[in-house]
């Protein structure tokens, strides 16, 4: 495999990389303040997608503020969901958590059509066009909805992160994550930790899921369950032990997924299983996992 083969994969590979790092980052930080994972999440997502889809297309509303209106529908799902039914399911096992998300899938499946009727929606592209440049004698394509893509994850992310690290609310969601019921005797208001944490999930999701609708074309009631499978093998092979190692995971997953395709297309997903299964072998916790160390 030559250099301009790998480069113009690792270009094509950019926004879904973005998409699958989102969304990873969405279900980690769920995971990490309400001890559950989010079965949810890409349900969530493609409903605020819809909501985009449905303004754009059918209601000529300017992308931009389709695109922001949907992201804040996701954003004020995800924090009804933790309010009006996490709040009031505390005391439930992880399971039973587990069904509630599986529930809202259901539902959420159930009433996308009712809403907006028409399915599929069609969705274009952030900016359309392509860019082409040359290095080293080569000639290289991306288009400008990738670079953009990419762009505002790094933006996006990059804030998010130093939120985590260097303010209040930050400390608040590495305390919770650490230990909800100590983080509360601290005075940590545990309650809107919580909500905002889902609420960031959900915006997060649904801004995933428009770019990834605005990739395909059009969006439909289960166009991002790939994206929610492989937002969970990123955690599993990142780590859910911290923030970074599951948006690691989705770059790793995603890069060498489509550099494995150029030579063994058919069994592509086969290999990249295999090589998560053998990472997990090893290193259970993943790659960035970190060992609780309890006191007695």
């Amino acid at each position: 495999m030559t250099f301009e083969i790998i480069f113009q994969t690792i270009l094509n590979s950019m926004q879904y990389a973005s998409i699958l790092a989102l969304s990873s980052f969405a279900i980690v930080l769920i995971f990490k303040t309400s001890v559950t994972t989010n079965f949810a999440q890409g349900t969530i997502s493609v409903f605020g997608a819809f909501v985009t889809a449905y303004l754009f297309t059918l209601l000529n509303v300017n992308m931009f503020w389709s695109l922001l209106i949907g992201v804040v529908v996701g954003f004020v799902m995800g924090w009804l969901v933790d309010t009006q039914i996490f709040r009031r399911s505390r005391r439930l096992t992880g399971i039973g958590k587990q069904m509630i998300t599986m529930g809202l899938v259901l539902f959420l499946m159930g009433i996308i059509p009712a809403i907006f009727g028409q399915i599929p929606l069609n969705l274009g592209k952030l900016i359309p066009g392509n860019l082409m440049f040359v290095m080293f004698g080569k000639q290289y394509v991306i288009n400008y909805h990738s670079l953009l893509s990419t762009g505002l994850t790094i933006v996006i992310l990059t804030i998010l992160f130093l939120i985590l690290k260097f303010t209040k609310w930050g400390l608040g969601v590495r305390a919770t994550a650490s230990s909800e019921m100590v983080a509360g005797l601290m005075g940590v208001n545990t309650h809107r930790i919580t909500a905002m944490s889902w609420a960031i999930a959900g915006g997060l999701g649904t801004f995933a899921a428009i770019l990834y609708g605005a990739t395909l074309g059009q969006v439909s009631p289960a166009f991002m369950t790939n994206v929610q499978v492989g937002g969970f093998l990123a955690n599993i092979l990142g780590g859910f032990g911290t923030f970074y190692g599951p948006v690691v995971g989705a770059v790793l997953i995603t890069f060498s997924s489509n550099l494995v395709g150029f030579s063994f297309s058919v069994w592509k997903d086969v290999i990249i299983y295999g090589l998560i299964l053998i990472v997990i072998l090893f290193l259970p916790r993943g790659l960035f996992g970190k060992k609780a160390i309890k006191k007695v």
